[in-house]
């Protein structure tokens, strides 16, 4: 099948899955934040790190060509992507086995903070495209990197935010905080 004539379908269904993973991931976060501190640590680094990861691993290295219409993009050359894939595959396989095993808040924040930094700096390429893409002016593109700087900035917040409780249950405070 040539790359044109694939779909955004796949892509898109899973991302609209780790939008539900990371809201469920969220709710119960809070929740158990109340209730049992190291529970609601684990769920979050299970849930917004490992299974989120995972998800965006298939979604943009097994489904690449979809991912790619999804986000307007054309690569003949989808290595970069695939890369993408990897490393949140990488860092989610261990966010799972790190609250799976029970390893503890830092072993946890640890997971959540490199995420959340990765994604950060994801951030900061969704923001320079809001600011300099030249088609901004159809409104489609112009609502979709809206779209994506807002939610990505959402989520990495809630991923500090998150980082910042599990190094704080395990008494340990970087230096830049």
């Amino acid at each position: 099948m040539a790359a044109d004539t694939y779909t955004a379908r796949e892509a898109a269904l899973l991302f609209g899955a780790s939008i539900i993973v990371s809201m469920i991931g969220v709710f119960l976060g809070i929740f158990y934040l109340f209730e049992n501190i190291d529970l609601s640590i684990r769920i979050t680094t299970a849930l917004l790190v490992g299974v989120v990861g995972i998800i965006s691993f298939f979604r943009h290295s097994v489904f690449y060509l979809s991912d790619q219409v999804r986000m307007g993009w054309k690569q003949e050359h989808p290595e970069f992507q695939l890369e993408v894939g990897y490393a949140n595959l990488a860092i989610g396989i261990w966010a799972i086995i790190v609250a799976g095993f029970n390893r503890g808040a830092l072993a946890c924040g640890l997971m959540l903070a490199t995420y959340g930094t990765y994604l950060l700096c994801t951030l900061g390429l969704h923001i320079r495209e809001l600011c300099a893409a030249k088609d901004l002016r159809h409104t489609g593109h112009r609502d979709r990197a809206m779209t994506s700087v807002i939610s990505t900035g959402i989520f990495v917040a809630l991923l500090l935010f998150f980082a910042a409780v599990a190094f704080g249950r395990a008494g340990f405070v970087p230096a830049f905080m």
